[in-house]
């Protein structure tokens, strides 16, 4: 696909090692994370498997804390709580700290449960092993 203009984008921030052990859980509760992912949505909150769209557009949720684990971030995709989340195809997609404007990315989708629609488990990105990795690229923010 070719744009019919050019385009710019601002990159995504990265966390600093440790980033969000610096806050307690329930300031990361009150922060809450957005996702955005392009794989499938529950089409309603029944159905089994058989309540899954396949989602072509970019869709954004809003999620809260779970738990915060040494590697992982565990976040809420309960529809019934007021959370969205991720779901099939949306693996590696961006968890950011915070509302909608936010450009601090801090975790990356892994998995969930098989329905969509209870635990979201992110991988950090503030991390000595995701750090290590990062740096690999340049990537790893300045202390």
């Amino acid at each position: 696909m070719t744009l019919a203009s050019p385009q710019s984008a601002t990159p995504a921030e990265l966390p600093e090692l440790g980033l969000l052990d610096t806050y307690s859980q329930q300031q990361l509760r009150r922060l809450g994370f957005t996702t955005v992912g392009y794989g499938l949505v529950r089409e309603t909150k029944k159905g089994g498997p058989h309540g899954f769209v396949d989602e072509t557009t970019r869709l954004v949720a809003q999620q809260t804390l779970l738990s915060l684990q040494p590697t992982w971030l565990n976040l809420n995709m309960n529809p019934s709580t007021g959370s969205g989340g991720t779901c099939y195809g949306d693996s590696g997609g961006p968890h950011f700290l915070g509302g909608m404007t936010s450009n601090l990315l801090v975790s990356l989708t892994v998995t969930g449960d098989a329905m969509c629609r209870a635990t979201d488990k992110t991988y950090r990105l503030d991390t000595p092993s995701a750090q290590e990795f990062l740096s690999r690229f340049g990537l790893v923010p300045a202390p």
